[in-house]
């Protein structure tokens, strides 16, 4: 799908989908749906997100500037309108809401390959930073620390980098220590990659199959006893955290 992390249950039975023009809400055991229509003059959803406690869903759509719809899923209503003045931009390649719903960071694609930093119910835009600096690098995804609202990662093809928030400004770093202390990164040549402090500490193969052939890393999603990393042919990989001294994972 061209929509990233495109589905997700909201409850133990409604799952959060797109479809075209619309934002379904669909209940698996009464089969009934709820529907939330794109913004006038939206060319299409490049991407969603939504907050820890399921209140609110952002919704990346495509325009002439791109801008970033956010609605109370509660009543379905739709609470605000980010977007970049300023910027040509006409999509978001990947957006997140901070833990306690009160930021959200997102990345515009090219030329400008902007990643930007709001407290979105003031709609107010606190900075923003130009990451994809080198010849044919691309972002493919934002993330904010769930432990710590200003600590934001950026990876995508040739881009991997660590910001801070501080001052009015994102600032990169590499060597500070990281809460939580690990950082997973799934690569297309199949690497699961784990960083710590900046300093990768662990790369493992995703082999897959009786040839164990390493197969790209699309996705990943943690949980209390590791990560669950999904990727090329439909294949889904639990690696549970490790027990030895110095084994992250396994």
């Amino acid at each position: 799908a061209d929509v990233k992390d495109n589905v997700c249950f909201l409850d133990e039975q409604t799952i959060f989908y797109p479809a075209g023009a619309n934002s379904i809400l669909y209940n698996v055991e009464t089969k009934t749906q709820k529907f939330i229509p794109v913004s006038e003059r939206c060319e299409g959803i490049t991407g969603l997100t939504i907050s820890a406690n399921k209140r609110y869903v952002a919704i990346a759509e495509r325009a002439e500037k791109a801008q970033i719809a956010i609605y109370d899923l509660h009543s379905l209503r739709k609470r605000k309108t980010l977007f970049l003045p300023d910027c040509d931009a006409k999509e978001f390649v990947s957006l997140a809401f901070s833990t306690d719903a009160k930021y959200i960071v997102a990345h515009t694609c090219g030329p400008d390959w902007l990643l930007c930093y709001w407290t979105w119910e003031k709609a107010k835009l606190m900075a923003s930073v130009k990451t994809a600096t080198a010849p044919d690098s691309t972002v493919c995804q934002v993330l904010l620390n769930p432990s710590d609202n200003t600590q934001v990662s950026v990876v995508g093809n040739c881009v991997f980098k660590l910001s801070r928030y501080s001052e009015g400004q994102l600032k990169q770093f590499g060597s500070q220590k990281l809460e939580p202390k690990a950082l997973a990164v799934g690569t297309e040549d199949g690497k699961l990659i784990v960083f710590e402090g900046g300093e990768v500490k662990m790369e493992i193969s995703n082999n897959q199959g009786p040839q164990q052939t390493p197969k790209a890393i699309y996705a990943m999603m943690a949980f209390s006893k590791g990560l669950v990393a999904a990727g090329e042919g439909g294949s889904a990989t639990v690696y549970e955290k490790g027990e030895a001294p110095g084994e992250l994972f396994k």
